[in-house]
């Protein structure tokens, strides 16, 4: 997010005329870095409130992996195994589960930030009841009402994200919505490291359950002052609004700018044609060859993340550490530091190539590298077990390739929420980010409950499935996945439904706000070329 931009001069007239022109022909050229902005450091720091989401999730990860390498943990609990500590491995996938009950709808209706605010609480309330848990059942109960409020802000956080960021700093900014992810694992295995010295105290599990609820504290407390999505507005009819933010925010606080005026032209016109095709209802996903490609990706990508092995990483490490012979506590949890911090520091790139490099790319090099790691890892494993675990070298090999894989893991995870807010129109934006929530925690239905007992049960020939898992991934991306990079959220609809497509500024010229953006504020909707041509479609 380097890319420099000057304060714009002023515009000489307002040349309303955008015939031909694309987001990408308005953005004016800055001559100073972002971070040298007020107006955008402000913007950025506001959209903390949502890029922070998954730092929770990612800490929560981490921070069972550690638990499980903890004496008092385990002492207090009674050493879970199988189906048990299954059950609180799933506790977070199914409150999220639960939660996609509401979760769309309350986007809808409410806008983005207030289910972000109500869900932060809520994982708040879940952090402190797991920190009091006395029993097994408080904790899985707690853990149950964190995956609930979680699974509120992850369905808001990625539509606030894309829709409010400035234009160059989008698909970087919604990239490292997932960095965030490993950034939690990091700060939860060194806080259980910290923690594995209070051999004698239940607090060595009981603060870093206590400390989880940071950064939701911080996601409540940032999202009070943050934008609503002026895309929400104006669907809501509330135009003014939403171009008092995109002026202050993109405009320099100039709203007749020509960013602004395309901008508000762009979104008021592609918003009022996916209304007039009732684009926001369930079965508009399966209505054309287009939206049921975009229907693939956008179930098919959670549930990939989910079932290409990382689990065995993120949540069984210490399980998969046993079958190649590393049993000690402290050893467990020096690698799970490491991996963490190994994790952070690999997705961080990904992230911030991936207007540079595309998102294909990426998520082929990405898949291709887990793949070729995994077969080794299997094969190290195989060996390492035949010899009774007594040459160290194996285990070696098998440690480099779990930190390989990891590293091409975050080739994949952090473009895939970026990639799929791209490919949705914004009126099944919301039904998209709660479709991400529901795909990924049913394949974590599986991961939670199938993992542990197929390790107990096959060890390392369990590797071999997620092997031909991950070669399915990459044929499947192969196949069905197109570059949607340099183009706007409206623009990218031409990717999937042609030329023709109507939205961008197809339907700025269907409108006639493409040579009157101007009237984009004040436009009613009742455009008579519009009806005639949707007539036609």
């Amino acid at each position: 997010m380097v890319e420099t931009t000057t304060t714009r001069p002023a515009d000489d007239g307002l040349n309303d005329d955008f015939t031909g022109l694309v987001l990408s022909d308005v953005i004016p050229k800055r001559d100073k870095p972002w971070w040298r902005d007020p107006t955008l450091v402000k913007l950025n720091l506001l959209l903390l409130c949502a890029l922070l989401t998954q730092t929770a999730s990612g800490f929560d990860a981490s921070m069972l992996n550690g638990m499980q390498s903890l004496p008092q943990w385990k002492l207090y609990f009674g050493s879970p195994q199988g189906v048990e500590l299954g059950a609180m491995t799933f506790g977070p996938n199914g409150g999220t589960l639960i939660s996609i009950l509401i979760s769309s709808q309350l986007c809808d209706r409410f806008g983005r930030r207030w289910p972000i605010f109500g869900g932060s609480l809520i994982i708040i309330l879940g952090s402190v009841l797991q920190t009091a848990a006395v029993n097994y059942g408080m904790f899985v109960v707690a853990r149950f009402l964190v995956g609930f409020g979680l699974g509120i802000v992850a369905v808001a956080a990625p539509p606030l994200l894309s829709e409010v960021a400035y234009p160059t700093h989008r698909a970087k900014l919604v990239s490292f919505y997932l960095v965030s992810w490993p950034l939690g694992s990091l700060m939860a295995a060194w806080t259980t490291y910290g923690t594995f010295q209070m051999a004698d105290s239940s607090w060595s599990w009981r603060l870093p359950s206590l400390l989880q609820c940071t950064f939701s504290i911080v996601q409540a407390s940032l999202v009070l002052f943050a934008p609503e999505s002026p895309r929400w507005l104006i669907y809501q009819n509330r135009r003014q609004e939403a171009l008092d933010i995109l002026a202050k925010y993109h405009g320099d606080g100039d709203a007749t700018s020509r960013i602004v005026r395309f901008e508000m032209a762009e979104i008021t016109a592609t918003l009022e044609m996916e209304k007039m095709q009732r684009k926001s209802r369930w079965a508009e996903w399966f209505a054309s060859p287009g939206m049921r490609r975009r229907f693939l990706i956008a179930a098919y990508i959670p549930a990939m993340l989910q079932w290409s092995g990382n689990a065995l990483t993120s949540y069984y490490l210490s399980v998969v550490l046993g079958t190649i012979g590393i049993k000690d506590s402290k050893t467990q949890l020096i690698i799970n530091g490491c991996l963490s911090v190994w994790g952070f520091l690999t997705a961080v790139l990904p992230a911030a190539l991936v207007d540079r490099v595309g998102r294909r790319p990426l998520f082929l090099m990405g898949m291709g590298g887990m793949g070729l790691s995994y077969i080794i890892w299997t094969i190290l494993s195989a060996i390492n077990q035949e010899k009774n675990f007594e040459e160290f070298s194996y285990a070696a090999g098998v440690l480099a390739m779990i930190f390989l894989f990891s590293a091409f893991y975050h080739f994949v995870s952090p473009i895939s929420p970026t990639y799929i807010m791209e490919v949705v129109p914004y009126s099944l934006r919301s039904k998209a980010s709660m479709m991400y929530q529901l795909s990924g925690n049913l394949a974590g239905v599986y991961n939670s409950f199938a993992n542990p007992v197929a390790m107990k049960a096959i060890g390392w020939k369990y590797y071999i499935v997620w092997c031909i898992m991950i070669g399915i991934h990459f044929t499947v991306i192969f196949l069905f996945f197109p570059e949607t990079k340099g183009r706007s959220l409206e623009e990218v609809a031409e990717v999937f439904d042609g030329p023709d497509a109507l939205a961008g500024t197809n339907a700025m010229k269907q409108l006639g706000l493409d040579v009157h953006a101007d009237k984009a504020v004040a436009y009613n909707g009742n455009s008579k070329a519009a009806v005639e041509q949707q007539e036609k479609v």
